[in-house]
């Protein structure tokens, strides 16, 4: 045998070897097992989807020293618009989940009997489509056995809050529409919409605002969702209404100018705007150029830091947002702030990309962790989201849910699911910064009634 032979003969001879090892360790098991988190942009193949799998279901740890403890595996759905027409604002939130959930689940989430519970999660964007949003539901349910959803628009999340009542899953939104807060599976770390424009309304009668402008788009259900109520607690407050405009969702300029033509005549001191930041941001530029010295009061997903950039200079002194939490640069020393940071740092984002909506997809995550803290490994596995639900309903009359500072001590009752009542009315102001007013809230006044009729 020459040497080219030989060396062939043993290379051969390592590859077999080589192959035998790979199949005596189950190697190729190990190429088809599920990560954690998983995510997918679309529908992916059934792999780590099996109904049995998806259930909340113990398992050995991976540590042989601890083979007598269990984990939990947690499926949940995720619900984002991250191509349509509340993008704008629901891009960063989706950044906001995914961070938290890579980040509590590297830190830890154990149920108060000291079982690690691991949330594996399937995210789907459906561009605020709320159709779409009911065929992902039930995908959620039916494919994925999911037992909690982060979900987003207010349409959607109306329209399915029966169903997950009926199907007993948690659902955390970023929608906090006032008809919600009634619905027994429904939660958010916010006021609802009513209660937070009613803190508005009564800060402008503070302000001794006496007429009122509304611009938001009369078709859509987060944007109509606290008219009624603060229709309702301006005439309670003393306040006119002297224009209700009809202003897109997907604003153009074009729209936005023709809003603050239909302003000139009325001259309120005030306005409401009631859309996200792209449509609100034009309206104030528009309002601007046309000389209007109304000040414009936005919803929480109207305004936020890139305010000024998006309207420009002019509307300083002129413009402001309601939010119920303190923004992340302005709070940077509080605990759940910094966590907050390090969750986007492990997430690859510098700080100067945590804004308002990276932390409101993060806390609404954070509230699913409390749940679970607040729950015991045999309640979760038999009761799934019921047992996330009442977990969530005993700080009724236990102690309250914080969330390191960045939300007041929070309760949830069962049939009012009203976290607290008080928001920070943002100004930008004339020197070109941001203050913070407040808090402040409404006063003898049931603006989540006053919504529901």
């Amino acid at each position: 045998m020459d040497s080219k032979t030989l060396l062939i003969g043993i290379v051969v001879a390592i590859i077999v070897v080589g192959i035998a090892a790979f199949f005596a360790m189950g190697g190729h098991k190990g190429k088809t097992s599920t990560s954690t988190p998983q995510t997918s942009a679309s529908p992916p193949p059934a792999q780590g989807s099996t109904a049995s799998a998806a259930q909340p279901q113990t398992t050995s740890t991976m540590s042989p020293s601890k083979a007598s403890q269990k984990e939990i595996k947690l499926m949940i759905g995720v619900l984002v618009d991250e191509s349509g027409p509340t993008s704008d604002v629901g891009k960063d939130y989706a950044k906001g989940v995914v961070a938290a959930l890579k980040y509590f689940n590297k830190k830890g989430v154990y149920t108060k009997d000291g079982v690690r519970v691991r949330i594996e999660y399937v995210k789907r964007d459906y561009a605020y489509n709320p159709s779409k949003a009911i065929e992902f539901y039930k995908e959620f349910r039916d494919r994925y056995g999911v037992v909690a959803i982060i979900g987003w628009g207010t349409a959607d999340t109306e329209k399915l809050a029966d169903q997950v009542a009926q199907d007993k899953i948690l659902y955390i939104s970023a929608s906090y529409s006032a008809k919600l807060v009634t619905k027994p599976y429904n939660f958010f770390p916010a006021p609802d919409y009513s209660t937070q424009a009613c803190a508005a309304v009564n800060w402008v009668k503070e302000q001794c605002g006496k007429t009122l402008a509304l611009l938001y788009d009369h078709k859509v259900a987060y944007s109509k969702s606290p008219i009624p109520a603060i229709k309702a607690y301006a005439g309670h407050l003393g306040l006119t209404i002297v224009a209700d405009v009809d202003l897109p969702l997907k604003a153009t300029a074009v729209d936005a100018d023709r809003a603050a033509t239909q302003l000139l005549s009325k001259k309120p001191d005030y306005a409401w705007c009631g859309n996200t930041i792209h449509s609100c941001a034009l309206a104030a530029a528009a309002m601007a150029k046309h000389g209007l010295s109304t000040v414009m009061v936005a919803n929480v997903w109207g305004f936020d830091e890139r305010f000024p950039e998006m309207a420009g200079k002019e509307v300083a002194g002129k413009v402001a947002g309601v939010s119920p939490w303190k923004w992340p640069e302005y709070a940077k020393d509080k605990p759940g702030y910094k966590e907050l940071y390090e969750a986007a740092q492990e997430a690859g984002l510098k700080p100067e990309e945590v804004n308002l909506r990276f932390m409101q997809g993060f806390i609404n995550v954070w509230l699913l962790v409390k749940a679970i803290e607040r729950t015991t490994s045999a309640d979760l596995v038999q009761k799934k989201g019921e047992a996330l639900k009442e977990a969530l309903e005993s700080s009724c009359s236990s102690d309250p849910i914080k969330l390191g500072d960045i939300t007041p001590p929070m309760r949830f009752c069962p049939g009012k699911h009203l976290a607290f009542t008080s928001v920070y009315i943002v100004m930008y102001s004339e020197d070109g910064k941001f203050h913070f007013i407040g808090p402040v809230s409404p006063q003898g006044f049931d603006c989540v009634a006053a919504t529901q009729g």
